[in-house]
């Protein structure tokens, strides 16, 4: 048996080297060994002044964890200088293992825009990108000051249209008409972030027909997912829907909107009857050849209809469209909408997310027919189910996104005012809120404030003159033609 006794013997030469006096001693009260070890105190930084638990999530998982970075964070302000960077990277290799640099300017970046963006800040290029999430942005403010603090400032994070305008730009290939701004409206109204799981992975389905799986949440998702999907992917997507959609509001819109003179319908929603047991396999068939040449994408709500609550993870699916996918060689891509309901389960479906709020898009990682067919049947559809239930927060966990009062309550005075259907009321609040629509919604917009609209005769006159009653409701602006 052998006792050990320490001593602090001072500092050797400064405080940041420390002395201690070591003695072994045996039983007897030999002294066995002595020694002086002198040890080296290291800054631990921001990053490792943080508690274990979310020090290994950060460092050894890289996920976002809010309020953790190396720069200083200050309400809209991000600060950083070069001697904290290097007090954190004592160990070299460390910080460039985290940021993918040790530049205090690239990073100051990156950490200014993942905490707005809610992901890791390694995640983030230089430059402020952020590939897991093509479609938004954050813009902000980069200061140097005098060679040594870098500061990021202002900033939140937004949606980023313009891959999607230049795709359906040009699709279209018509100049700009009113269901761009209406469509883009709702997008920039009713969208919160779209992530990736995997960008590499997705990449290498673009321009290939892929097969959509997803949740369900509110009515607006599947054509909002529609427009957001065919951009990314490079083919239209259609979605599959009840026959009974077709007579609601939204299936009346979407006919009407593809009716306007000169379009080429994209095909966004397709219908299948339940009643008719032939109905599905005929629609299915028909993707089917669609998909092979000359290329489409099939958005499913493996459901089949709306939850009521944002805690309900996905249970069960239909196993046609795996066998049409695995058929046909394509793809299956789960997607998970978030934010959209409350908590505890509402008493109808909603048609917009709760309050008037957004939803989250999270799009998966491909899995391609050859891991599908390698499963058992059953074992197939769980795959699935896992990969839409595991993206983003877990549903137990997941909260619905705030909503916005302000909106809510235009909707509610115009719905008061004109007797219009609420979710028109919507539709029309959405185009008084571009900021630059085109002259057909300024149109529209200038009417509701001087009560009269004039529209031309022939095929545009009566389709605005349509749109303009649905917008209106009755006690709205009177519609004349010229």
């Amino acid at each position: 048996r052998v006792r050990c006794e320490t001593r602090f013997a001072g500092f050797d030469d400064d405080d940041r080297f420390p002395m201690f006096d070591i003695v072994l001693i045996s039983e007897s009260g030999e002294r066995l060994a002595a020694l002086r070890l002198v040890e080296i105190c290291l800054p631990k930084g921001r990053i490792g002044s943080a508690d274990p638990a979310s020090r290994m999530a950060f460092l050894r998982d890289g996920k976002f964890v809010e309020g953790l970075a190396l720069s200083e964070l200050d309400g809209d302000t991000t600060r950083l200088t070069t001697s904290e960077v290097k007090q954190s990277d004592w160990l070299p290799g460390t910080v460039e293992r985290i940021f993918g640099s040790t530049d205090p300017r690239a990073i100051v970046v990156q950490e200014h825009v993942g905490q707005r963006a809610g992901v890791h800040p390694g995640d983030v290029k230089p430059n402020g990108a952020i590939p897991s999430m093509p479609l938004n942005h954050v813009a902000f403010l980069l200061d140097k000051r005098n060679g040594e603090g870098v500061v990021a400032m202002g900033g939140k994070l937004e949606l980023e249209l313009s891959q999607i305008r230049q795709f359906w730009s040009d699709w279209f290939d018509i100049g700009r008409w009113p269901v761009e701004d209406l469509y883009y409206g709702l997008i920039n109204r009713f969208v919160g972030k779209v992530v990736l799981e995997d960008p590499e992975a997705l990449a290498k389905t673009h321009g290939r027909s892929v097969v959509f799986l997803a949740n369900h949440q509110v009515g607006i998702e599947s054509l909002l997912f529609s427009i957001i999907s065919g951009a990314l992917n490079g083919n239209t997507t259609v979605t599959v829907a009840k026959d009974e959609h077709r007579q609601t509001w939204l299936g009346q819109l979407i006919t009407h909107n593809f009716a306007y003179p000169g379009v080429r319908d994209p095909q966004v929603i397709t219908y299948f009857d339940r009643a008719d047991k032939a109905s599905l396999p005929r629609i299915v068939g028909e993707l089917a050849a669609e998909m092979v040449s000359p290329g489409k994408n099939v958005m499913v709500h493996v459901e089949g209809t709306r939850s009521r609550s944002c805690v309900e993870p996905v249970t069960k699916m239909s196993g046609k469209f795996l066998d049409m996918a695995t058929e046909v060689g394509a793809p299956v891509i789960p997607v998970r909408f978030i934010g959209g309901l409350p908590r505890e389960p509402l008493s109808e479906r909603n048609e917009f997310p709760l309050g008037m709020g957004r939803q989250d898009i999270h799009i998966g990682t491909p899995i391609y027919p050859a891991e599908l067919k390698a499963l058992p049947y059953k074992e197939r559809k769980q795959r699935v189910m896992d990969g839409i239930n595991r993206m983003g927060v877990p549903n137990a966990d997941e909260q619905p996104l705030p909503g916005d009062p302000a909106f809510a309550a235009k909707v509610k005075a115009r719905v008061e005012a004109t007797g219009v259907e609420p979710h028109h009321a919507v539709l029309f609040e959405v185009l008084a809120e571009i900021e630059d629509p085109g002259d057909q919604v300024q149109a529209l917009l200038a009417a509701a404030k001087n009560g009269k609209l004039v529209v031309e005769s022939g095929p545009h006159g009566d389709w605005t003159a349509r749109l303009a009653e649905k917008l209106f409701g009755p006690k709205g602006p009177k519609i004349t033609r010229s």
